[in-house]
């Protein structure tokens, strides 16, 4: 007896690959999979294009809220960065809440200083400790009706080893110090008043905080018969 095989129908043709979308140039590209890998996630990408960010860089804007860890601080400066290269108009700067430790507050307010094109900066929320001088240092600083700025000395990170605490310990102080002197510079006042107020965790409110030259407008709070 003789057998035949059968064949199906032929397989319709696989539809072409969409085109990929623009990427943003704060996320990066996708990792590869390894040779000879298979998986079911490998054709998925986690990085998705932030629209948002790319909407704000087109309008010169960069806008940080909460806890800022090193990468979110790497990214802003990328951004700062390529804003500056790319022309000499305002760039804004809005802070919203911000809080953020001694070291990359630094690394922060170093980008600031060295921008070419001048900077915006808003601040809304509360801002505390080291997150003051992000505003401070700004060629144009505005604080929001119901934004509190904190004076309070930056927080030590958690989990110096033993035989590290000394070397940490001038180290951080070093770090205070610049964050006093830079703030008593843009202020216009001693380094010693700086020092004392933060020491105490003293608070302004948007307005004080123009009197103490922190910022140089303060928005007042809109009254019901203006809304």
């Amino acid at each position: 007896m003789s057998t035949t095989t059968g064949t199906g129908p032929p397989l319709p043709p696989e539809p072409p690959e969409p085109p990929h979308p623009h990427r943003s140039p704060w996320l990066p590209e996708p990792r590869p999979a390894a040779p000879g890998t298979v998986s079911a996630s490998s054709s998925v990408e986690v990085w998705a294009p932030d629209w948002l960010a790319e909407r704000l860089l087109d309008q010169r804007v960069v806008a940080l809220a909460g806890e800022l860890d090193a990468e979110t601080a790497n990214r802003a400066i990328a951004a700062l960065a390529l804003l500056d290269a790319s022309g000499d108009e305002p760039v804004q700067l809005r802070l919203s809440g911000v809080r953020v430790d001694l070291e990359i507050a630094l690394g922060l307010v170093d980008a600031l200083d060295l921008m070419g094109a001048p900077v915006h900066v808003t601040a809304l929320g509360t801002l505390t400790g080291a997150a003051i001088a992000l505003l401070a240092v700004g060629d144009v600083r505005a604080a929001g009706p119901h934004t509190l700025l904190q004076l309070t000395d930056p927080q030590p990170p958690r989990g110096v080893r033993g035989w590290d605490v000394e070397a940490w310990a001038v180290d951080h102080a070093r770090q205070v110090q610049r964050l006093h002197e830079r703030l008593a510079q843009a202020c216009g006042r001693p380094v010693e008043e700086i020092a004392a107020d933060m020491h105490a965790g003293r608070l302004v409110s948007a307005q004080e905080a123009q009197a103490y030259g922190l910022v140089d407008s303060a928005a007042p709070p809109r009254r019901a018969e203006d809304r």
